[in-house]
């Protein structure tokens, strides 16, 4: 279930559930079940209770209106949410309910096969055998199995100056929203910095040290996982993106440069792109990554 998809059941379970609240007490709803715009983001919510839009104004007469308005805009934290009695508002909690199970399905789900194909990763999967183990157990996501070695050392470029990997992490939203137009934008810059690229690689049930069990099989100088992140109340579709020089198996964590918060609200996946290439071109140069290359 994508997220529109997700959006249209709540709407549709509001609406349900408001139309029914009506009807026991025999009478309208106190203006709540109104329809909004057609033309508006939000269009099928109960006007009221939006729990797809914006926040809104959660207490009913804050002191200073304007510098709580302001406040809201500065973050996308849950802030003066107000609360009805002892409990959160209707529509706070089902803010909170929706973005929680959002969140959810970015780690219960898989990427979509067409996306892998439209990007053209090789795909393989890392030693967990499915979901459950991979969670259940961390050390599963951060091996290769002996055929998934082989399979990768028979069918991609070895010896490139730069391996990309893309793995679903903890999130495969944040690997179907960004890495379409992260990819391009990557290979492009590794181009123009005149680096060679291996075959891209999609890794299933994939942690982050998958990347050294890639470099171990296929060599190479900088090895780039594009990962899902785990997602959060604020957001399902952050991706992270961890470099190595010349990485191994064991290396220490010290030895990784890191970008996160990659998705249209935080760096957008275009610009990431531009930027990772430059970071593995410093790399090469540098023959240094992690605390050892200084940006």
């Amino acid at each position: 279930m994508d997220e529109q998809e997700l959006k249209n059941l709540i709407r549709t379970v509001l609406r349900a559930a408001i139309d029914e609240e009506g009807a026991v007490a025999g009478g309208p709803t106190g203006g709540l079940a109104g329809p909004a715009a057609d033309n508006s983001a939000t269009a099928g919510c109960p006007a009221g209770l939006d729990v797809c839009g914006p926040p809104g104004l959660g207490l009913a007469d804050p002191a200073d209106k304007a510098g709580y308005l302001a406040l809201q805009q500065a973050t996308t934290a849950r802030i003066g949410v107000g609360r009805a009695g002892p409990r959160l508002p209707v529509k706070a909690w089902l803010r909170f309910r929706a973005d929680h199970a959002a969140a959810m399905d970015a780690v219960f789900t898989d990427v979509s096969a067409d996306v892998i194909k439209s990007c053209g990763l090789f795909e393989v999967s890392s030693a967990a055998p499915d979901k459950a183990s991979f969670l259940m157990d961390p050390a599963l996501g951060r091996s290769l199995g002996d055929e998934t070695a082989a399979a990768l050392k028979k069918h991609c470029k070895a010896g490139a100056q730069v391996q990309i990997v893309v793995s679903d992490g903890l999130s495969s939203t944040a690997v179907e929203n960004n890495i379409p137009d992260l990819l391009p934008a990557l290979r492009q810059g590794l181009e123009r910095h005149g680096l060679t690229c291996g075959t891209p690689i999609f890794v299933k049930f994939g942690r982050v040290r998958v990347m050294d069990e890639v470099t171990a099989a296929l060599g190479g100088d900088v090895t780039v996982i594009l990962i899902g992140e785990r997602p959060g109340l604020v957001t399902n579709a952050s991706l992270s993106c961890y470099m190595t020089y010349k990485g191994r198996p064991g290396m220490p964590e010290s030895g990784r440069t890191v970008l996160s918060n990659i998705y249209d609200e935080g760096t957008p996946p275009a610009e990431a792109g531009a930027y990772i290439a430059d970071i593995a071109a410093k790399m090469v140069s540098e023959k240094a990554s992690g605390l050892d290359l200084k940006l």
